[in-house]
């Protein structure tokens, strides 16, 4: 790729055309003060990926150009003058094709006016898909198996859509539901797959609009079918009438809170391990759930003991796993496991 089409690529980027469709780049612009979007986003990029274009292209490209200017670092890259970014279109006929899944104004105010107290117990209710793409080294054979247990074990990240083909695969998201920093790291670390490092980026603009219209209807299928599983209480015979059992259950009231159901508390703390990173105090609410959580354990006064604050971690004896810990004063630490908890409260309810 010459010089000059590296330039109207960036350009492209950059237009009124891209970013009101590509809520992503958008997102990232309206979010610095000066309007600069990172060159690493754009060297993330499919195309610029494929064509191996290097930083320092980038830059020598963007010097010649008289729409978009370079940050005094050189690090990033800003319409001229900081021109005013366009209105970001998202409808319900569109969103999937034109933008990587911004949260539809419609949903997001729906949430909005739900009570504080309520708790989404389907994961899949009102789904924002985020799609990624991943791409194995030439040659190499990987399947989506592997890439969903890589997911997990390397970054505590379940997806309930992962593909692969014979050079690259997707797998999705919920945007709502996943903090930028993990996306982040995702891009930037990527999976390991024995002894292969895969690159992972979002896929935006063209490569987007393609998975939509190649994988669009799978997709779907997988969603669909994952959003009736949780919803019958599993799949397969029976499925229903698990549900209706369920439904019939008592409310739970735990930390002051109301929930319909058993599962819809171990999704909030299990949410709470995937959003927090490693060895950071947890803040309030959690500080507090897990004060109440520990009341259930069987040991509760020894991991209360001189409690400072909370962790998340890696379990010291399965180190693909990650469990909550009790940080003392004195700096020692105990692990406790969310569920056990839980499992006692269901006993004391008689569930």
């Amino acid at each position: 790729m010459s010089i000059e089409e590296i330039k109207k690529q960036v350009e492209y980027y950059l237009s009124d055309k891209n970013l009101s469709q590509d809520e992503f780049f958008h997102k990232q612009i309206a979010q610095n003060q000066d309007g600069y979007l990172q060159l690493q986003f754009i060297l993330k990029c499919n195309k610029v990926k494929q064509l191996k274009v290097t930083q320092e292209q980038l830059v020598e490209a963007i010097k010649t150009s008289t729409e978009v200017e370079l940050s005094p670092d050189s690090t990033s890259v800003r319409r001229l003058n900081n021109k005013p970014l366009p209105e970001l279109i998202i409808t319900q006929t569109n969103k999937k094709v034109k933008t990587n899944s911004g949260e539809a104004v419609a949903a997001q105010q729906q949430q909005e006016e739900k009570p504080q107290g309520e708790v989404i117990d389907n994961p899949y209710h009102n789904f924002e898909p985020l799609i990624f793409t991943v791409k194995a080294p030439a040659g190499v054979a990987v399947n989506w198996t592997q890439i969903t247990e890589a997911l997990m074990k390397q970054h505590n990240i379940s997806s309930p859509y992962v593909r692969y083909g014979k050079t690259e695969g997707n797998f999705a998201l919920n945007k709502p539901r996943t903090p930028e920093e993990n996306i982040v790291r995702l891009t930037s670390e990527g999976i390991k797959i024995g002894e292969h490092q895969l690159e992972i980026h979002v896929t935006n603009g063209d490569d987007l609009t393609q998975f939509w219209s190649h994988h669009g209807k799978h997709y779907e299928t997988i969603i669909k079918r994952a959003k009736e599983t949780f919803e019958h209480g599993g799949a397969g015979k029976g499925g229903n009438k698990k549900y209706e059992q369920r439904k019939q259950k008592k409310d739970i009231v735990f930390h002051n809170q109301k929930y319909r159901d058993i599962s819809q508390l171990k999704n909030i703390f299990k949410t709470i391990l995937a959003r927090s990173e490693n060895n950071t105090p947890l803040k309030e609410p959690y500080h507090s759930m897990l004060v109440s959580l520990l009341q259930y354990h069987d040991k509760k006064d020894q991991k209360l003991n001189g409690l400072k604050h909370f962790t998340v971690g890696q379990h010291p004896d399965h180190a693909e796993t990650r469990c909550f810990f009790a940080v003392k004063e004195d700096g020692s630490s105990e692990d406790f496991s969310s569920l056990k908890c839980i499992k006692n409260l269901e006993t004391s309810l008689g569930l």
